[in-house]
């Protein structure tokens, strides 16, 4: 069940984008999430380096999302433990994250997030998201492909 980010009444407009990113991905609205990203700009690179991620521009994202990652999961909540605004363009974010798949395994993973942003082009609109540093529990992750592949393979047979 999708449940959203509530930021506080003074925050700054990147405070504000990254609500937005975060609802989009509760909603599982991929354009939403997509719309957060600046079109030139934008580079998410995930970390630990050993799980072999490469960084996405957002050419490269948006299919992965639509067409690899997002039509395999039927759920994916972020929980927002804490936010910190080292300066008007960057937020940092510590959050923990479920997933449920269509096949039924459950990734429950923990990250710290560095967004970067940039002014929108269109006026009005919030910052951009422009570098993405997403540091992630590895070993949740292989864990959730390995289970992922263990029901592949029983639905197969």
């Amino acid at each position: 069940m999708a449940s959203n980010y509530v930021v506080p009444p003074n925050a700054s407009p990147a405070h504000r984008s990254f609500a937005q990113y975060v609802n989009s991905w509760n909603a599982l609205d991929v354009d939403a999430i997509t719309a957060t990203m600046d079109d030139e700009k934008f580079m998410w690179s995930m970390f630990p380096t050993s799980l072999h991620i490469p960084p996405l521009s957002k050419a490269q994202a948006v299919p992965y999302l639509k067409d690899v990652f997002l039509p395999t999961i039927n759920s994916f909540v972020f929980k927002v433990l804490t936010v910190t605004e080292p300066n008007s363009s960057t937020v940092i974010s510590h959050l923990q994250g479920e997933a449920v798949s269509k096949l039924g395994s459950v990734l429950k993973n923990e990250y710290l997030i560095v967004l970067d942003f940039v002014p929108s082009k269109v006026e009005g609109e919030l910052p951009k998201i422009s570098t993405y540093t997403e540091f992630m529990d590895s070993k949740a992750l292989t864990d959730f492909q390995a289970a992922e592949a263990k029901a592949k393979a029983a639905a197969a047979k």
